[in-house]
């Protein structure tokens, strides 16, 4: 099991499943050898591509943790069927991903619907799927879900996942966040600006979070990290939440249900904001300039604290676009304070003291 070490403003991550397993997470590509001949591959070409979330289930509500099966057929060198394990919304909990790759032959069609089946064998155990697409069912009866999937799991046993059909709630909001994993497996850990585009004026992660977004033709207005008040402590694994939050607020409501039904962010709920100003003149600096979110963060957190107001987490969002402010004192210096508070007596205390309440 990986260590677990104290970070500061690192909340904990509540792995429930064997860490020293995941160094397996890759493919084992000596063992994994296909078990489908290419005649088989062939005939399933009549596969339609496409991604889904199956669940144990039929018309799961997920909730804010979403623990699910990430399913993509894929029609590359004959038909595919690749899986893995995923959880999202800002959810502590750690799963393995378990990825696998299948094959498919196809069986045949009953009343419209097509059946596809593959084995393959995988860290030395063979496996087994059966995928029964019925987006193109003929007949008027009522079936569990389009995507019905039967698979042996590790350690042999027979489970069937149904795919959520339900279409992706809109966000009705544009202040929105997700919790990052660790080991920069998150989808913009390294992007840089989009051919044809400029690079995001924003440094280091934030603006690779710009780039990645602007890069999928999603528009964010501001962006941020949110840490906890407290150090707590987090696994290590790369399946992992790593503590922090990313906060962003989207420029339309399409492209905050994009976030929402593509990447698993969900809207900010609790949440209150506020202005900074220049020259230090906040409450929770003293007169001193930091210069640090990380730092500025506890500073404000203590003084919350001793108002009242005893904050989960918080942390401040920059703006995508330059934008003019003024120098003088009492000027706004350009950039958004968040603060989760722990209760709603520490809700009112901050809008008591001139925080506004996000409203999504």
């Amino acid at each position: 099991m990986p260590s677990l070490k104290l970070s500061s403003f690192v909340p904990v991550a509540l792995a429930l499943v064997s860490f020293a397993a995941l160094g397996g997470c890759a493919i084992d590509a000596a063992e994994d050898e296909d078990l489908v001949s290419s005649e088989d591959a062939i005939l399933a070409a009549s596969l339609t591509p496409g991604t889904f979330k199956l669940y144990d289930a039929p018309r799961a509500d997920p909730g804010s943790c979403d623990v699910h099966t990430v399913l993509e057929l894929k029609s590359q060198s004959g038909a595919r069927a690749a899986l893995h394990e995923r959880v999202g919304g800002p959810c502590r909990l750690a799963v393995f991903p378990d990825l696998r790759e299948y094959r498919l032959r196809f069986e045949g069609t009953a009343c419209g619907s097509k059946i596809y089946k593959g084995s393959k064998r995988i860290a030395g155990k063979l496996r087994n799927i059966k995928i029964t697409d019925h987006r193109t069912r003929v007949c008027r009866d009522l079936v569990p879900a389009k995507i019905i999937v039967e698979e042996t799991d590790r350690d042999g046993a027979l489970r069937t996942k149904y795919s959520n059909d339900a279409p992706p709630a809109a966000a009705t909001g544009t202040w929105l966040t997700i919790a990052p994993k660790q080991c920069g497996t998150n989808p913009w850990n390294g992007a840089g600006p989009a051919p044809g585009r400029d690079a995001s004026w924003l440094q280091g992660e934030q603006g690779e979070v710009d780039d990645f977004f602007r890069g999928e033709g999603i528009a964010l207005d501001q962006v941020g990290f949110a840490y906890p008040s407290e150090p707590r402590m987090v696994c290590m694994a790369c399946s992992c939440p790593r503590g922090d939050a990313l906060v962003v607020k989207a420029k339309s409501s399409a492209d905050a249900a994009r976030l929402v039904a593509d990447y698993g962010f969900v809207e900010i709920a609790g949440a209150l904001t506020t202005a900074p100003k220049q020259c230090g003149t906040n409450p929770w600096e003293g007169g001193a300039q930091t210069h640090d979110d990380r730092a500025e963060t506890a500073n404000l957190a203590s003084w919350a604290k001793s108002q009242g107001a005893e904050l989960e987490q918080a942390g401040f969002l920059d703006h995508t676009e330059p934008r003019m402010v003024c120098m003088a004192c009492s000027c706004p210096r350009g950039d958004t304070a968040i603060a989760f508070p722990k209760s709603a007596a520490g809700s009112n205390e901050l809008v008591n003291l001139g925080w506004k309440r996000v409203e999504n």
